[in-house]
């Protein structure tokens, strides 16, 4: 029988030595060579992490922080929320969660910062939006907040927003050429009939009087005796029941109408002036256009970078610990 070389038996030897060590003892060798990923588990399983974002944790604790304020800025409460849409809401929230941490480790990477009065400035106005500070500490608490945390959260939100504002500006910006064949390509429809928005409707100025459901009589006797002296409003077709507007805006009408019976109650209408609906000009229409054209394209820019973010991110999700 031939012998076998002292390089094949030395590459045997070695062979089995790292099978023994894997397969058998699972000795230094097998723990070496455990993945990132078998490791970040066991620690996410031992800490309670729903998340890793470039090696730093999210935590359940904050994930339910983060629920407990998507609910309540809904007006949800997490009883009253069915289990299996609960565990949706939880999964989506995560990603809303990974999206803001992510953004904050860039803003902290560009060494982000904003002007402290700027800052002051949208603390105030977001607090000016409750009627009284005891309203405004009731909000907090319930989203786990005192007011000085509370200042710091807002705080952050502003930095990341303005960081968010600064990176996609450059792709966000309309030109009022881009503004104006917008108006021209969406102003009518495929009929030529002018779509909502971009004219202003007909109106009616009428003097009003609006009488319970049950006074047809004095509705009746209010009509006999009318004098008029109620102020006079522009109103458009909309703004009527169906049964008033069909009334007021027939052709020809003018002067004091027949009362008229609506689910609102009896209405005594004398119509003074009419005016056509008439198309918008772009003038009329640029900054609401251009607004709207940036607040488009601000939502598809930031989703665009958050998928860049994603993609160069190390970023692991423990769906076993949500």
């Amino acid at each position: 029988m031939k012998k076998l070389s002292w390089r094949a038996a030395l590459y045997l030897s070695v062979v089995g030595y790292l099978l023994l060590d894997l397969k058998v003892f699972h000795g230094p060798l097998r723990d070496a060579m455990r993945s990132p990923r078998e490791a970040a588990l066991v620690e996410a399983r031992e800490r309670g992490w729903v998340a890793l974002v470039n090696r730093e944790p999210l935590t359940r604790e904050q994930l339910d922080l983060a629920v407990t304020r998507h609910l309540y800025q809904r007006g949800l409460d997490a009883a009253t929320v069915p289990d299996k849409n609960l565990a949706m809401i939880r999964r989506a929230v995560l990603q809303s969660l990974i999206d803001d941490t992510l953004v904050r480790q860039y803003a902290d990477g560009d060494r982000y910062t904003v002007a402290p009065e700027e800052t002051a400035a949208f603390i105030a106005a977001w607090k000016s939006g409750f009627a009284t500070k005891e309203d405004l500490l009731k909000a907090a608490t319930a989203q786990g907040l005192d007011e000085r945390s509370l200042d710091a959260e807002l705080a952050r939100i502003w930095t990341r927003k303005r960081w968010l504002e600064n990176r996609i500006e450059p792709g966000v910006t309309v030109t009022e050429e881009e503004a104006r064949k917008w108006y021209e390509a969406n102003r009518v429809k495929t009929g030529g009939e002018p779509r909502p928005g971009f004219f202003e409707p007909g109106k009616a100025k009428i003097r009003e009087v609006v009488l319970p459901v049950a006074d047809e009589a004095a509705a009746r006797q209010l009509h006999a005796a009318w004098k008029g002296d109620v102020e006079a409003r522009w109103l458009a077709r909309e703004d009527f029941p169906e049964a008033v507007a069909t009334a007021v805006f027939a052709p020809g009408v003018s002067g004091l109408i027949e009362p008229i019976a609506s689910p609102r109650g009896w209405h005594v209408i004398e119509v003074l002036e009419m005016r056509e609906s008439k198309p918008l000009a772009f003038e009329v229409l640029r900054d609401e256009i251009i607004a709207h054209l940036e607040a488009q394209r601000t939502e598809e820019t930031v989703k665009e970078l958050l998928e860049k973010l994603r993609k160069v991110a190390n970023l692991h999700i423990f769906q076993e610990n949500l």
